[in-house]
C-alpha cells in the first residue's frame, strides 16, 4: 500500500491481513554514488518516491535523486508486484544520463511496525543485531501476533553480490584487497546501544571493504602473555627465551589466544614459530568464556611443520561477522582433509616468536557500475507467513520455499528448497567480472571457486538457459591449448588443474543437452579440440578400453601417475562420452568412432559385474569396496540416449548391496533403516 503525499513523498507500507505490518519509515533505499576515480560523492538518505500510480497487488514509484555533486540525476522506478498469496518482490531501478560510470551502493531496508517478539536469521533462532554472513542470505523478524515477516534477495547473479571472503594462496588463503558485499545483510534491534535504527532488517547491494595500505602499518592489538592463555584439553605451556613452547600432549588438545576484534574488519596476524608437526591455526568469534561461536578459518588452517629453523608465517584475516564478545587464535593438530576430525596421531611441540596481530585499515566504497544510460536494478522478496513454525528449521524452510514461490518456480517442498540453494550459490564471479558463477557452498568456495563438475550437476538440474549458457561458456574460455577443460577457476589467482579427470567429458556432455534444451550455438572450434583431446588422451591405445591419470569423477584426488585403465567408473564414462562425441557431429571427428566400437567400450564397462558378488567392482581387482560412483555412467546413458548399459539386474543387485547407514528415526523410509549411503564404502 502506497503512503505519504506529495510534500513529503511517497512510500509503502506492507499489509497483513488488510494491516500494515512493515513500513519503509526511513524511506525506499538509500544510498551512495561516486564518480569513476572516487573523488568525488553524493549520498542519498532515506529515499521517497514523488508520485505512484497503481493497486494494492501492483504499485510503481518514481523520482529521481538530484546529485549536486555530481552534477548528475539518476532517476528512480520502484516496482512492487504481489507475486503469490505471501510473497511481494520489489524492483529497485536507477538509470542516468549525464556521467560516463559512476559506482553506486544502494541499501533496501525493512522495518518492523513494532518491537517484534523475536528478530530471526537462518543461522540464528533469535538472530543478534549486526552483520550476517550465512549460508543463504535470508532474515526477518516475528510480530507479537505470530505472523512471519522476512527480507529475501534474488540471485548474485542477478543482483551482482558473492560471498568471497578470500583469496588462493599457501600455506593458508588470505583475505583479498577488496571484499565485496560485507553487509549483504545486517540486523538492527532499537534496543542495541550501538544502532540508531528501528527493528530491521537491512540489505545493502554493491558496496566492498577495500585496504588503504601497508597491512603492517596498521594499530597493533594487545594479546594477553602466554601464561593467560585458554588450554583445552592435555596441553602444557611454558616460557623459552622470549618464546611461547606449546606442547600438546593428543589430536584433541588446543590453545585459546583472545584479542579484541569488530565487524567487518581485517586483521594481519604474523609471527615466527619451529614445529615438530603441521598444526591448525584457526581464527574464532568466542563468547565472554571463549567457548567457540563459529570458526571464521572455514577450510583454511594447515601451517607446515618446521622442525629446526624458525619460520615465518603472515597471513591477513577477515573477520566478517561478530556475533559474540571477541575474537580468539585457536591453534591445535590439524583436522582431516574433510574436517571431520584430527589424524596425526601423537602430539606436537610448537614455539612461537613474535606473535602480532594488527588491524589493518580499510574503508567501505560502492563497486556496482551505473553506466550511462544502461539501467541497474536489484531485486528483493517481502513474504508474509502466519502458518511459520517458531523454530530455526521453520524460519529456513519458509525462506527457503517463499524465495522458489517468489522466483516463480514449481514445485514440490524439496524441489523448492534445492532450488532456492542453488539461487543462493549463483553469484557474480569477480567484483571486475560479473559472469555468472555457481558455488557448491559458501564454506567451499569462500575464495570465489568454481568447480567444472559442482556446476555441471547443478545446472542440468534446472531450466535456466542463461546461467546454463553462461557458466558453459566460462568453462570453455578457460579451455587450455590442448583442449582439456579446467576443473575449477576462481578469482584473484589462478588454478591450474586440467587433467584427464572428468571435467572434459562432463563439459562435452554439456554442450550436447545445450543444443538438445536450449538450441545453443555451440563454439565448434573449442567442442572440436575438447574431442580431440578426449580421444588422444582417454583412448591411447585405440581398443575400447579408458586410460587415465586420475579417477574420472568426484575421487578424483586418487591419481596415477603412470595412468591406469581398471577403474569401472572410468569406463563407463569413457563408453558414454564416445557417444555423445558421435552425437555432437562434429566434422571430421564423429563419423570416425562408430558404433561397433562404442558397444566394445559399453562391453568393457558391462564385464566389471561380478556375477558371485552380485555388484560392479569399482576396479578390477578389488571385491571388498562399493559406491555410486560405478553407477553413475548407467544413469548418464538413461538420461542422454535413453539407453540402457547395464542389465536391471545389474544394478538393482548393485543397489541392494550398498549398506545402509546413519540410522534416523525421522528418515522418509525408518523402515530401511537408514539415511545416507555414502559414495564410496
Amino acid at each position: 500500500m502506497a503512503t505519504g503525499d506529495a510534500t513529503h513523498g511517497y512510500g509503502v507500507d506492507v499489509l497483513f491481513q488488510g494491516q500494515p505490518i512493515a513500513r519503509r519509515n526511513r524511506g525506499e533505499f538509500s544510498a551512495a554514488f561516486q564518480n569513476s576515480d572516487r573523488s568525488v560523492q553524493d549520498l542519498v538518505e532515506n529515499w521517497r518516491g514523488s508520485s505512484w500510480d497503481g493497486n494494492q497487488r501492483h504499485l510503481v514509484l518514481h523520482g529521481r535523486c538530484k546529485l549536486p555533486n555530481l552534477n548528475t540525476t539518476v532517476f528512480v522506478e520502484i516496482e512492487y508486484e504481489l507475486v503469490t498469496a505471501h510473497v511481494a518482490r520489489k524492483q529497485i531501478r536507477f538509470r542516468q544520463a549525464d556521467s560516463y560510470v559512476l559506482f553506486y551502493q544502494v541499501t533496501n531496508p525493512l522495518e518492523a511496525l513494532s518491537p517484534p517478539a523475536r528478530l530471526w536469521s537462518f543461522d540464528q533462532l533469535d538472530c543478534r543485531p549486526g552483520i550476517l554472513h550465512e549460508y543463504f542470505p535470508a532474515a526477518g523478524f516475528r510480530t507479537q501476533a505470530g505472523v512471519t515477516v522476512g527480507l529475501l534477495t534474488d540471485a548474485g547473479y542477478r543482483n551482482h553480490w558473492s560471498r568471497i571472503i578470500r583469496r588462493d594462496g599457501k600455506p593458508v588463503k588470505p583475505a583479498p584487497w577488496e571484499i565485496p558485499d560485507v553487509r549483504l545483510y545486517s540486523a538492527h534491534r532499537a534496543n542495541d546501544a550501538k544502532s540508531t535504527r528501528p527493528f530491521s532488517i537491512e540489505q545493502t547491494y554493491g558496496e566492498a571493504l577495500v585496504r588503504l595500505g601497508n597491512p603492517e602499518a596498521g594499530a597493533s592489538l594487545p594479546i594477553p602473555a602466554g601464561s593467560r592463555w585458554l588450554k583445552k584439553g592435555a596441553v602444557q605451556l611454558e616460557e623459552n627465551a622470549g618464546a611461547t613452547v606449546i606442547i600438546l600432549r593428543n589430536p584433541a588438545a588446543g590453545v585459546v589466544i583472545p584479542f579484541p576484534v569488530n565487524d567487518p574488519e581485517v586483521y594481519s596476524l604474523h609471527f615466527r614459530y619451529r614445529s615438530t608437526k603441521a598444526f591448525a591455526l584457526q581464527v574464532w568469534d568466542v563468547d565472554d568464556k571463549l567457548a567457540k561461536l563459529e570458526n571464521l578459518s572455514l577450510y583454511n588452517d594447515r601451517i607446515p611443520e618446521s622442525h629446526n629453523d624458525y619460520s615465518e608465517f603472515h597471513v591477513e584475516v577477515f573477520f566478517y561477522s561478530r556475533r559474540g564478545q571477541g575474537g580468539a587464535l585457536f591453534i591445535a593438530m590439524p583436522e582431516s582433509e574433510q574436517a571431520i576430525q584430527a589424524t596425526q596421531p601423537g602430539g606436537a611441540r610448537i614455539e612461537l616468536r613474535d606473535l602480532e596481530i594488527r588491524r589493518v585499515a580499510t574503508r567501505l566504497q560502492p563497486y556496482h557500475r551505473l553506466e550511462m544510460d544502461r539501467p541497474e536494478q536489484k531485486t528483493s522478496f517481502v513474504f508474509v507467513d502466519e502458518a511459520t513454525p517458531d523454530t530455526l528449521r521453520g524460519y529456513r524452510l519458509a525462506a527457503q520455499q517463499f524465495l522458489a514461490e517468489g522466483l516463480n518456480f514449481k514445485g514440490g517442498e524439496t524441489e523448492k528448497v534445492l532450488y532456492a540453494d542453488l539461487m543462493m550459490l549463483s553469484w557474480v564471479a569477480d567484483p571486475q567480472y560479473p559472469q555468472p558463477m555457481v558455488a557448491p557452498s559458501i564454506w567451499y568456495s569462500a575464495a570465489g571457486e568454481m568447480y567444472l563438475r559442482d556446476s555441471f550437476f547443478a545446472l542440468n538440474g534446472i531450466h535456466n538457459r542463461e546461467l546454463n549458457e553462461s557458466v558453459f561458456h566460462l568453462w570453455g574460455a578457460n579451455q587450455g591449448d590442448n583442449g582439456a577443460i579446467n576443473t575449477l577457476v576462481e578469482p584473484s589467482l589462478a588454478n591450474l588443474e586440467r587433467k584427464a579427470n572428468d571435467s572434459t567429458p562432463l563439459w562435452l556432455i554439456w554442450a550436447l543437452r545445450n543444443r538438445a534444451r536450449f538450441g545453443t550455438s555451440l563454439p565448434l572450434e573449442k567442442i572440436e579440440k575438447a574431442a580431440q583431446y578426449f580421444l588422444r588422451t582417454y583412448d591411447r591405445r585405440h581398443d575400447a578400453t579408458c586410460w587415465a591419470q586420475f579417477v574420472m569423477g568426484q575421487l578424483d584426488v586418487i591419481d596415477y601417475p603412470e595412468g591406469t585403465s581398471e577403474i569401472c567408473e572410468n569406463q563407463g564414462l569413457f563408453a558414454v562420452t564416445l557417444r555423445v562425441i558421435k552425437e555432437l557431429k562434429i566434422p571430421g571427428v564423429s563419423d570416425q568412432i562408430s558404433d561397433a566400437y562404442i558397444e566394445r567400450a559399453e562391453a568393457a564397462y558391462r564385464s566389471y559385474y561380478d556375477p558371485v558378488l552380485k555388484f560392479m567392482r569399482p576396479v578390477r581387482n578389488v571385491s571388498d569396496a562399493i559406491g555410486f560412483g560405478d553407477l553413475f555412467p548407467e544413469f548418464l546413458s538413461l538420461w542422454l540416449f535413453g539407453r540402457k548399459i547395464l542389465t536391471d539386474a545389474m544394478v538393482t543387485n548393485h543397489l541392494d548391496r550398498i549398506p545402509v547407514m546413519l540410522a534416523n528415526k525421522n528418515c522418509p523410509y525408518p523402515a530401511v533403516g537408514g539415511t545416507v549411503r555414502p559414495i564410496f564404502i
